[in-house]
């Protein structure tokens, strides 16, 4: 009696040993294919913060060479606008030599004519632009107060 109701028992038992590595096999499976899955999402949302990276470095190297051709573009304008600043103090200089000779054979013709001469006296060139410094503003006496943090924000 013992050894039959051994057999069946052990058979039972084998069987649930199979049905049993079978479910493992089943469950290891199924974890793998999950597994692969989710390594497959992985690597493709890599790729696209990757490409998202790779764009935003293209648009910002395009904004820093615009950003540069700018600034070299105003360079040069300041550049001319000096050298026509220096040509037109040249100029101006030039003009006030001439004033006053004329003004000085003025004073001779006058000397030596007896005619009243109406000479205006030199005076200084009260013009902004020669003086671009002084700028009668009220405002102009607050302290202009620029940080790089402010520059930056734009």
């Amino acid at each position: 009696m013992s050894s039959s109701s051994l057999s069946p028992a052990g058979s039972d038992g084998d069987s649930g040993g199979v049905v049993g590595l079978v479910a493992a096999d089943h469950r290891r499976e199924k974890r793998r294919l999950s597994n692969r899955e989710s390594a497959r999402r992985s690597r493709l949302r890599k790729q696209q913060h990757l490409d998202e990276l790779v764009q935003e470095v293209a648009r910002l190297q395009a904004d820093n060479a615009r950003i540069l051709a700018r600034a070299n573009d105003i360079a040069a304008q300041y550049v001319g606008v000096e050298q026509e600043n220096t040509v037109l103090r040249a100029r101006a200089a030039e003009l006030g030599d001439r004033l006053r000779s004329v003004n000085e054979v003025l004073r001779i013709v006058e000397e030596f004519s007896g005619v009243a001469m109406d000479i205006q006296e030199e005076r200084p060139i009260d013009d902004l632009l020669l003086r671009p410094w002084q700028i009668p503003c009220p405002a102009a006496a607050m302290p202009i107060a620029a940080t790089v943090a402010h520059m930056l924000q734009y």
